[in-house]
């Protein structure tokens, strides 16, 4: 089950980094914070995550804010870019560190999750199943923060099965989204994810299928989305659960170029550990386990008068 959580940690920072962290390629500067709410149909507390940015032509600053005590969205840890996406990092102030967050080497691990699981004897098989998506309006939307939007609803599911140790499960999900996207704010800084060149498959086709399509809703700079997701089980017991997105600020403002970066003394770390060659070989060839540097992380670095 440890395999199995880990899979999906790695699964779930890749789409939600996809859909979180825009960047706008535009003259001017922005400040923005959005909120996300989720909630379970059992849960009694509604689950909500605050991020406030800073935009500056290539150069995005993202914060995590009042989120999780550790993890990817510890409060105060930040995701940063000054090249428009073509470096990514993750700093964690409370640690003082900082990795490379590469998107495709993500996705790329979680295929070979997936494939090495399987290898073990079968021990674990997904698959991914009657996939659709329908677009079923396409509207002139309400006026946000000062710019006019389309309002788009989108009617996908998909049922996945997961064979694990003798143990078959099968999950069906079925969702309706609706978003509200500006077409004012320049939608070609969404490359910091998006960029055609990005090679976000993980290996497996049904799941990259996924992961597409979802990507090809966006039209544009979404400043608010609500999804009602239906789970239901191979027993026909369905749960229901909500999440919304919204832009609650968007300014423009003078942002001083030292907010895109971290202080000289952190630490490099990794996002994500390095697989074997071989699945399980037990020697690599020499040097392969070395820790990668991001080739623009001096770029980063700025004085320690600051975090």
């Amino acid at each position: 089950m440890k395999s199995h959580r880990a899979l999906s940690m790695v699964l779930a920072v890749a789409l939600v980094a996809a859909l979180l962290t825009p960047v706008l390629v535009h003259a001017s500067s922005y400040y923005y914070e959005s909120v996300t709410v989720s909630q379970g149909e059992k849960q009694k507390r509604a689950d909500e995550m605050k991020i406030i940015a800073w935009v500056d032509g290539p150069k995005s600053k993202v914060q995590f804010v009042g989120g999780a005590k550790k993890g990817i969205y510890a409060d105060g840890s930040y995701l940063v870019t000054k090249d428009g996406g073509e470096a990514v990092y993750y700093v964690d102030p409370k640690e003082e560190t900082y990795a490379l967050f590469d998107i495709e080497q993500m996705m790329a691990m979680a295929g070979q999750m997936m494939e090495m699981m399987e290898q073990m004897g079968g021990m674990m098989k997904m698959e991914f199943t009657n996939t659709y998506n329908e677009m079923l309006l396409e509207e002139p939307g309400e006026s946000i923060h000062g710019r006019s939007t389309t309002h788009y609803r989108y009617k996908s599911g998909y049922t996945m099965s997961m064979k694990m140790m003798g143990f078959k499960q099968q999950t069906t999900i079925d969702s309706i989204q609706d978003l509200w996207c500006t077409q004012e704010l320049d939608s070609q800084g969404f490359g910091i994810w998006l960029r055609p060149d990005r090679n976000m498959k993980t290996g497996n086709d049904e799941f990259d299928n996924l992961i597409n399509t979802e990507m090809e809703k966006i039209k544009g700079f979404p400043l608010k989305t609500a999804t009602v997701s239906t789970t239901t089980n191979k027993k026909g017991k369905s749960v229901k659960n909500t999440a919304t997105t919204e832009v609650i600020v968007l300014r423009e403002e003078t942002i001083a170029d030292s907010t895109f970066g971290w202080p000289s003394h952190y630490t490099e770390t990794q996002m994500v550990p390095e697989m074997p060659e071989g699945y399980g070989d037990q020697q690599a060839e020499g040097g392969k386990n070395k820790k990668k540097k991001g080739g623009l992380s001096g770029l980063f670095n700025k004085p320690d008068d600051d975090g």
